[in-house]
């Protein structure tokens, strides 16, 4: 699956022209004539710690003849050029090596670049610095996890089976995008972390790392799809329902078609701000949370969505159709909201993130087609690839600063995703 998004991707990328080619045509580059030089970047904000990397992005265009004999300016990419063409500086005329910025001098507060192309100057683009986080701020945690994975044993037993291989590598995303691994201007590593279960609640050793299977036939089939909530909280606890306390909970569910959601925390402890955008969130004490876990399971007031995710098996094995995708499903059960409408007036509370719209240039497709639905366009026309975990079609392989400061709002004043203090699920014995 990751090779056929990354074969489109880069499909996408090579038809990302400053022209209007016919079908099968091949395009040459090495003798255009540039006639306009702009500079954007990946992002209007630097973390100045020395790690995090502002990606400056040329725009070079060159003029054309558009669908109806209009002379228009086409974009060229700055990979379709000759290494050397574009030179990037400082503000101050200091040349750089090369698109890439890093710094620790926050004192600053802003830095400027402009690039240079043909003897043509850009425009200055300026972006503000900002002070990291201290390190000590948030204690390191690590969630143990269990996939259970629920499908009619009719289709088990002939071969329908989610592989093991589909779900660490959507595992490896969620790790990834925590720990803050792709470089990006505003990523930050959150300190959460999430690692597979290896025993499960008898103490056994897991035959699948992290993965419970469960197959049923006939009419327990048939009775878990019509309400899959109620059978997991009650006649299939037993078997997928783990202690919260001790596992996040992921169920991945066969045609449980629409199913796929995760939802922000209803309940969270007495005097903890509560996270805006997140409506009706129930505050309680450390007692009453007490309480409310020895509640018999099938009578429990929370739902199951209250301590882990639901995903349906297609969609999960898919992707494409996931709001969001895997990781801002995640990003959603702690705290987060999607950005995609951030640019009409909706907000995510973060201020780090970008609102955006699709970028979208007329003249390549009469239709109106993006050349690659991963990049967008700031009001001030600022363009960059996403990489977001809420945003929409992205990369999906960050987190900003506020985003992880709303999702260790979560995770450390929400005891139904306390999992955390655990460690039952990596040795099978109690701490």
């Amino acid at each position: 699956m990751k090779t056929k998004n990354l074969l489109y991707l880069l499909l996408s990328l090579a038809l990302f022209v400053g022209c209007m080619p016919e079908e099968g045509e091949i395009l040459d580059f090495s003798n255009v004539e540039i006639e306009k030089v702009e500079l954007s970047a990946d992002h209007e904000l630097l973390i100045a710690d020395g790690m995090a990397t502002l990606t400056l992005n040329p725009m070079l265009y060159q003029k054309m003849e558009g669908k109806d004999g209009e002379i228009v300016y086409g974009r060229i990419p700055a990979d379709r050029l000759t290494e050397g063409t574009v030179k990037y500086f400082l503000e101050d005329g200091t040349e750089l090596d090369g698109p890439e910025y890093r710094t620790t001098e926050v004192a600053q507060g802003e830095v400027g670049f402009y690039i240079m192309v043909n003897d043509m100057k850009s425009n200055v683009f300026t972006v503000k610095l900002r002070e990291p986080y201290a390190k000590e701020a948030y204690e390191a945690i690590t969630y143990p996890v269990v996939f259970h994975v629920v499908q009619n044993q009719d289709n088990v037993d002939r071969g329908e089976v989610l592989g093991a291989d589909r779900i660490y590598e959507v595992f490896n995303m969620l790790q990834n995008a925590f720990s803050g691994n792709m470089l990006g201007p505003c990523n930050v590593d959150t300190r959460v972390r999430f690692q597979l279960a290896e025993y499960n609640p008898a103490g056994g050793k897991m035959k699948e790392k992290g993965i419970n299977r469960l197959g049923l036939y006939g009419s327990n089939w048939n009775y878990f799809l019509e309400d899959f909530e109620g059978e997991i909280k009650g006649y299939q606890a037993k078997n997928i329902l783990w202690d919260y306390t001790k596992y996040l909970n992921i169920w991945i569910i066969e045609t449980a078609a629409g199913t796929s959601t995760a939802r922000a925390p209803h309940y969270i402890l007495t005097g903890t701000e509560v996270l805006p955008g997140i409506p009706a969130m129930t505050e309680k004490t450390e007692e009453e949370f007490k309480a409310f876990a020895e509640i018999e399971t099938k009578y429990a007031e929370w739902s199951v969505f209250d301590i882990g995710l639901v995903f349906d098996l297609v969609e999960f094995g898919e992707g494409s159709s996931l709001d969001c995708g895997h990781v801002g499903q995640f990003g959603k059960f702690f705290g987060l909201l999607p950005t995609m409408n951030e640019i009409n007036g909706d907000t995510d509370y973060c201020d780090d993130t970008m609102p955006y719209e699709r970028y979208t240039e007329d003249w390549y497709d009469e239709n109106g087609n993006d050349a690659n639905n991963r990049l967008k366009i700031t009001e001030n026309g600022v363009l960059f690839y996403s990489t977001n975990i809420m945003d929409d079609q992205s990369f999906r392989s960050s987190v900003t600063m506020d985003q992880m400061k709303r999702i260790r709002t979560i995770t450390d004043n929400c005891p139904l995703r306390w999992a955390w203090k655990s460690k039952w699920a990596f040795t099978g014995k109690e701490d």
